[in-house]
């Protein structure tokens, strides 16, 4: 893929849907061309552990776990986004704007939780060529994922599946790490870019939400 300017790969999705795997197959995929990578986890280890654990002491300050269970009394994790943590999200979509500004690709992992974050994005890089990628994969591989991995806190995904998604009409992109592995996923992406010289999800959701 011929660069001319900064492009930014946006990828959003829910808690183990595989987006940090989906992101170094795309380094890969970039040869010669250097492309970044940093995602909302970087952002969250900047904090002391009290901040950033979800339960801990300041969580509320950034972003606080709540548990509930449904119908089936499996657990649901709910994440609330503190003063602090909002401050974080706008932060992130900063630097990530200063990245292409000064010429870096730059491939992002991001947990959407609200509309006010993906704001920050869309008007940090109205200026930029930004591929808006969802993400998503089934709520049963999720948990299972969850379950392997040992170290999330369970009933995560569950409490996140639709609220990541909530504004998916404006993906340009879409993958599912349910049955395809990160790689296909990587490689459906970037022939998706070649072929979408100028995506306009993000464009779209600046324009019509200010209406």
């Amino acid at each position: 893929m011929e660069s001319f300017a900064a492009k930014i790969i946006l990828l959003n999705g829910s808690s183990s849907a595989g987006k940090t795997t989906i992101a170094k197959e795309l380094q890969k995929l970039s040869g010669d061309c250097v492309l970044f990578h940093t995602g909302v986890d970087h952002f969250w280890k900047m904090v002391p552990r009290e901040f950033y654990d979800g339960f801990g002491t300041k969580a509320h300050e950034t972003w606080f776990f709540s548990t509930s269970t449904d119908g089936e009394n499996k657990p649901i994790v709910h994440i609330s986004v503190g003063p602090l943590g909002k401050k974080i999200s706008n932060t992130m979509a900063q630097f990530i704007k200063c990245l292409a500004d000064n010429g870096h690709d730059t491939v992002v992992d991001e947990v959407l939780l609200d509309e006010i974050s993906l704001q920050y994005y869309a008007q940090a890089l109205s200026e930029h060529t930004v591929y808006f990628v969802g993400v998503e994969c089934s709520l049963e591989e999720l948990e299972r994922r969850e379950k392997a991995r040992g170290d999330r806190v369970i009933g995560l995904a569950r409490g996140l599946i639709n609220v990541v998604h909530e504004h998916k009409n404006y993906y340009d992109i879409t993958v599912d790490t349910t049955q395809l592995s990160s790689a296909e996923c990587a490689q459906n992406i970037w022939n998706a870019m070649d072929a979408m010289q100028h995506p306009q999800g993000l464009r779209r959701f600046r324009l019509e939400s200010v209406k």
